[in-house]
Parts: C-alpha cells; sequence; structure tokens
C-alpha cells in the first residue's frame, strides 16, 4: 500500500533541517536509513520513498556503499586522486574542463527530458539564491554535476568525477575564496542562466559555447 501524499510530505519537511544543517556543517553525508528513520520515527519504507522523491529533485545524491549526501558524493580512489592533484595546476584543470564539460552540456541538451530540465532549473536558481560563498559553492557543485548526469554517459560521468575530485584537492576552494567576490558570482550565475537556456531549447552547440564562456571567464578571474 502507497504512503499518503500528505504522510510523504511530512517526511520530505521533516528532512529539510537535516539537508540544510549537512550542507552548513559541511559534512554533506547524511546518516544511514535506519538510523534516519528512528531519528524521524517514520518506518523505513516511507523514509525510502522520501529519499527517492529528493534524489529525483537533485537535493541528495546516493553511492552504493557509501551513503546518502546532500552534494555529489567522494569518489572511492579519494586517495589516488589527492596524490594526482598535487601534480597539476589550476591552468592544467581548467584546460582539461574546458575540453570535457562543453560536451556534457552538448549531450545533456540531446538526451535530458523535460521534466529533468525543470528540475536543472530548480537547481540553478539555487546558485542565484545562494546567502553566502559557501552555499554557492555547493549550488555550483550540484549545478554542473547534473548538467554530467544528464549527459548520461557513464564514462563521462566518471571523467567527471575525477575533474570534480581535482576542484576539491588542487587548492580550487581556497583561490575562489580569493577571488568570488559577489560581483562575479553575480557573472557566474548568469552565465548559469545561459547555459540552462540552451539546454533547456536542446541547442547542443549554444550549451557547448555558453559552458567554454563559463569556464574561460572562471579561468580568467582564478
Amino acid at each position: 500500500m502507497e504512503p499518503a501524499a500528505d504522510d510523504l510530505q511530512e517526511v520530505l519537511k521533516a528532512l529539510e533541517p537535516l539537508l540544510a544543517s549537512a550542507s552548513r556543517e559541511g559534512d554533506t553525508r547524511l546518516p544511514a536509513e535506519r538510523d534516519l528513520a528512528e531519528q524521524l520515527g517514520v518506518p523505513r519504507r516511507r523514509l525510502r520513498l522520501a529519499l527517492n522523491e529528493l534524489q529525483q529533485r537533485g537535493k541528495i545524491f546516493r553511492r552504493h556503499g557509501q551513503g546518502t549526501f546532500v552534494a555529489p558524493p567522494p569518489h572511492p580512489d579519494r586517495g589516488r586522486h589527492r596524490m594526482l592533484a598535487g601534480k597539476i595546476a589550476l591552468g592544467q584543470l581548467m584546460d582539461v574542463r574546458l575540453q570535457i564539460e562543453p560536451r556534457l552540456a552538448e549531450l545533456a541538451a540531446i538526451n535530458g527530458t523535460e521534466a529533468e530540465f525543470a528540475q536543472l532549473a530548480i537547481l540553478m536558481r539555487k546558485t542565484r539564491e545562494a546567502k553566502t560563498p559557501r552555499d554557492y559553492d555547493l549550488a555550483d557543485e550540484v549545478f554542473h554535476y547534473r548538467i554530467a548526469e544528464l549527459a548520461k554517459n557513464p564514462l563521462f560521468l566518471e571523467i567527471y568525477d575525477l575533474i570534480r575530485e581535482m576542484r576539491r584537492e588542487a587548492g580550487w576552494r581556497e583561490r575562489r575564496e580569493e577571488t568570488h567576490s559577489p560581483a562575479v558570482i553575480s557573472m557566474l550565475v548568469e552565465q548559469h542562466q545561459k547555459i540552462l537556456d540552451a539546454i533547456s531549447r536542446r541547442d547542443p552547440e549554444a550549451a557547448n559555447a555558453e559552458v567554454g564562456n563559463h569556464l574561460r571567464y572562471l579561468a580568467r578571474t582564478i
């Protein structure tokens, strides 16, 4: 028997402060399902349906063997990535991003569904609504990760996961803290809007160009 919509909404509402706390504290991993169900006082089946709904909305991410996260989860082979990051300059990282991410946007425009585009729009608005640099950083990571998912190519997603780990380890966040003024963030958000518009109207060439423009601006900024 399916739970009533009101019951599901209650669980979703109860999860909201937990998601916000995980984002704020920087520990983006949520408790295990059993612990979470006990904490909220709800059946695990109902909790699982709520988590499925949040995953569809792009608000949580699951990885088998690692758990549930409010941001794209760390790659299992993170130790090797950390070693690699020590050998890569930010300029080299941007070179790779410029080769990969415009193509991911092209594929997202081709392979995404209207429902997925609507959900991507919600994630884009999160970058606009961010109140702090940390909030923006998380919203930005989720927005770009979702584009990589919409490409629907597992190998490309694996490559993008490696790029994302390099961003975490290669001094990226420290540099952004120095350079991302409110004016810069405002410009980046407007570029996100252009990327979203191109993907949503299924224009792969424009999506490629807008992501390229976005990354080149980012490279000049940092």
